[in-house]
């Protein structure tokens, strides 16, 4: 191992969050290199003096209190973005719903014509020899891809887009 990624690991080794492997290998090069050495006296001086300070430091008997005081504000500012986030997205989605009319009209509008298209072909084929019935068939299935496609051509070029269920 080499003195840099002994140093990047440093940390680590000091805090006993190493593996036993990478442990083991940090702690030969230790032996070997008197830098890497002071390097770790001194992480380890400095864990030892802050472990110090944490308990000589008094822990203020009203900090509880002022933790759960601040998460009950924390809880109290969240729910009223809720509410705000609420009223914002009825007042967006208010006219949606006047349009909805609208909207329902060209959907039954797009059910009716397919609807009526299906009921005159599947006559018309029951009615008409097979050579026709087969050929009308095959180019009604040929327009509907055309259709589809045409669909498709006119969505990509508005700002209305596709859905796909």
């Amino acid at each position: 191992m080499e003195c840099q990624e002994c140093l990047e690991r440093m940390s680590e080794y000091i805090d006993g969050e190493l593996c036993n492997f990478e442990h083991a290998e940090i702690k030969a090069h230790l032996i070997s290199c008197q830098n890497c050495q002071n390097v770790a006296r001194e992480f380890q001086m400095l864990q030892e003096r802050f472990q110090r300070s944490l308990e000589n430091s008094p822990v203020p008997i009203e900090l509880e209190q002022r933790i759960l005081i601040a998460v009950e504000q924390e809880q109290q500012k969240v729910s009223k973005q809720s509410v705000f986030t609420l009223i914002t997205l009825v007042l967006l989605g208010s006219p949606l719903l006047l349009l909805l009319p609208f909207l329902l009209r060209i959907v039954h509008l797009f059910y009716a014509t397919g609807y009526a298209f299906w009921r005159v072909k599947t006559v018309l084929l029951m009615l008409l020899p097979t050579t026709t019935s087969w050929g009308i068939g095959v180019t009604s299935f040929f327009l509907s891809v055309f259709g589809i496609y045409m669909i498709r051509a006119l969505l990509r070029g508005s700002r209305l887009k596709e859905v796909s269920l």
